[in-house]
């Protein structure tokens, strides 16, 4: 098994690392040629359509990773069984997006909403040959395929954007990323379902996947009630800068987070029943967390203004004060993220839901008061602050499943906090004296904070 583990680690951060590499490039070009207002535009189709991409599996991809032993009958049937849920979303989508498009109060969300409808159909069709590939662990191939189909969307979006085609190019994007990708992971396990459909297998899987997919849903409306605030209330502009900020503080974080999730929990649920193992597991994966993204998210956070401006421009500076308190966010985000998998390897996902219920709830309070008493960036202080309070009932919990008190698993973590904030500090006062070129001025102070830490 730690063969195995190893072996998928390597190629899920590679595969994380790169496709970060690679979108970020993009990211920048694609900044320079398309406005913020057409981002914005994006950002507010993919926050009413989002929530359908949770709920378009029920949660039976994370059941059959889950499970030790899936027949072939089995994932024929969930093959079925998301290809209808995919074609009844893609008609909702559709018939709806005139009322998304009023209520953002912008006519060009109910045109892209229509066009991008598409993509629940491609997403149901690709779904078993994807988690085929997570169950066995073959990030090798999953790298390789992500990877050739981000570069391959990314160029089309990007001639595009240069032909003038505006926020078009970001939906080419969207959609040719998908397909390559789904052709690309059908050709590697070359398995097609049989015309099986049976209602016994869906049973077993909606026991698991119910209580996952409340889990879920709830996480997207405390994860996106933000955008959907600022959409709403502070107009397409804002929402551009927000979720430009909010995506660049989530780049980091997904290249440990989403490279230890893919790994973990296929793994742990190979080793479900020994829980002393998976509890000295766990310390160490969060302390090697901690050790990461604390000084990088600080960091990052102090040389916010540079780091902005390299990016995307001068057009994006209102990104930079969104960016440096994000970046704080980050750093409990990136720990939090490990807790899923404890509760989904163990079978637990009902407990995942109640705390998920607790802290979300705290989280969303904040938002809303955050933005009626001090605008955007009171919300995003009221975010930061929910999300450290929400943190401590989710390691209490963990603990008590692994057998762990709740000072075992601060203080695993807690010196790496207080090194990388002294470092904060210290580099802050060293270089406020200084005026460097744009680019030395995140280099030097970057490589400084590093040096110190």
């Amino acid at each position: 098994i730690k063969k195995i583990v190893l072996h998928g680690f390597f190629w899920s951060i590679t595969n994380q690392v790169s496709m970060t590499l690679a979108g970020l490039v993009i990211s920048g070009v694609l900044s320079r040629l398309i406005t913020p207002a057409e981002f914005g535009i994006i950002a507010m189709v993919t926050l009413a359509t989002g929530f359908l991409n949770v709920i378009k599996d029920f949660g039976f991809g994370a059941a059959l990773v889950q499970k030790k032993t899936v027949s072939d009958d089995e994932y024929s049937t969930v093959f079925w069984f998301n290809l209808i849920i995919g074609v009844c979303l893609m008609m909702i989508v559709f018939l709806a997006s005139p009322y998304i498009g009023d209520f953002f109060k912008e006519k060009r969300v109910e045109q892209v909403t229509k066009v991008l409808s598409g993509t629940f159909v491609i997403n149901a069709i690709g779904i078993i040959w994807s988690n085929k590939l997570v169950k066995v662990l073959a990030f090798k191939q999953i790298f390789y395929r992500s990877f050739l189909s981000l570069l391959f969307g990314g160029s089309v979006s990007i001639y595009l954007a240069f032909k003038g085609f505006g926020i078009w190019a970001i939906v080419s994007q969207i959609y040719t990323n998908l397909i390559l990708n789904t052709i690309l992971n059908y050709f590697h396990i070359k398995w097609l379902p049989t015309f099986t459909l049976k209602k016994i297998y869906i049973r077993d899987l909606i026991k698991f996947g119910l209580p996952l997919l409340a889990d879920q849903s709830m996480n997207y409306w405390a994860r996106n009630i933000d955008n959907l605030l600022v959409g709403r209330v502070l107009g397409k502009d804002m929402l551009g800068y927000y979720n430009k900020g909010y995506n660049l503080m989530l780049l980091p974080v997904k290249q440990l987070t989403n490279t230890l999730t893919k790994v973990l929990f296929p793994s742990f649920s190979m080793i479900q029943d020994d829980r002393e193992k998976i509890a000295s597991i766990y310390l160490k994966i969060s302390g090697v967390v901690a050790f990461i993204a604390f000084p990088l998210m600080m960091s990052l956070s102090m040389l916010a203004e540079p780091l902005i401006l390299i990016i995307y421009g001068e057009n994006w500076r209102p990104v930079i004060p969104i960016f440096k308190v994000l970046s704080i966010l980050g750093m409990f985000q990136a720990l939090a993220a490990l807790s899923g998998n404890i509760y989904l390897a163990l079978g637990r996902p009902k407990l995942m839901f109640q705390i998920g219920l607790f802290s979300r709830t705290i989280i969303i309070l904040a938002l809303v008061s955050g933005l009626y008493y001090g605008g955007l960036m009171g919300m995003i202080y009221g975010y930061c602050i929910a999300s450290a309070i929400a943190f401590l009932p989710e390691l209490f919990y963990i603990g008590k499943l692994l057998e762990l008190n709740l000072k075992t698993i601060i203080f695993n973590f807690i010196p790496y906090l207080l090194i990388a904030s002294v470092c904060y500090f210290s580099i802050s006062a060293l270089f406020l004296k200084f005026d460097l070129p744009l680019v030395l001025d995140f280099i030097i102070p970057f490589t400084c904070f590093f040096l110190m830490y």
